[in-house]
């Protein structure tokens, strides 16, 4: 595989879409700023630059919606 051919795609860690595009993400509305991690996880940062929005899956397969700073 030539590396002309290999496309970086990000991943939402809100909702688990693969995207091309960041930007128009309905995930992302509203917010001013994205953080995107190592694997290309990407995530809504609030207001004060520092806070991620993210979902997590507890061991009873219920799902939280939390901050991290």
């Amino acid at each position: 595989m030539d590396l002309d051919e290999i496309k970086v795609v990000y991943t939402c860690g809100l909702c688990e879409v693969i995207v091309d595009e960041i930007t128009d993400h309905p995930c992302t509305e509203g917010y001013r700023h994205i953080y995107i991690d190592n694997n290309h996880y990407f995530y809504p940062v609030l207001d004060d630059g520092k806070t991620i929005i993210r979902r997590s899956q507890l061991e009873d397969h219920t799902e939280v919606w939390s901050k991290m700073n």
